[in-house]
């Protein structure tokens, strides 16, 4: 394999970490918390709309709702087999930061 694609390849995952919030942007790690919740899902919810609505929980970081949105992906890969499809009932893991002490 090509050592120019490679580079690449673990450039653009590297930035794609960084950006998506999944690492605590702070390198002492006192001013953010990560917080982790299962949310259950109700009649009538959709992926956009809990993004929606645990990206106004994330008050440490900037996460934008996309990227918010490929991360409950992330944290629930039954999601992938399902194509997204959520139902009543079933149960998210869905993490977001918060400004705070981790002391």
């Amino acid at each position: 394999m090509d050592a120019r694609k490679v580079i690449a390849g673990c450039c653009i995952a590297g930035a794609a970490i960084l950006c998506s919030g999944a690492v605590n942007p702070w390198e002492d790690g006192k001013n953010a918390v990560l917080v982790e919740e299962v949310y259950v899902v109700q009649n009538g919810d959709t992926l956009w709309g809990i993004s929606e609505m645990y990206l106004q929980k994330n008050t440490a970081t900037r996460r934008y709702i996309l990227e918010y949105k490929e991360g409950i992906y992330e944290n629930n890969p039954w999601l992938v087999e399902r194509k997204g499809l959520i139902q009543p009932g079933d149960q998210l893991v869905l993490t977001y930061w918060v400004k705070g002490d981790t002391q």
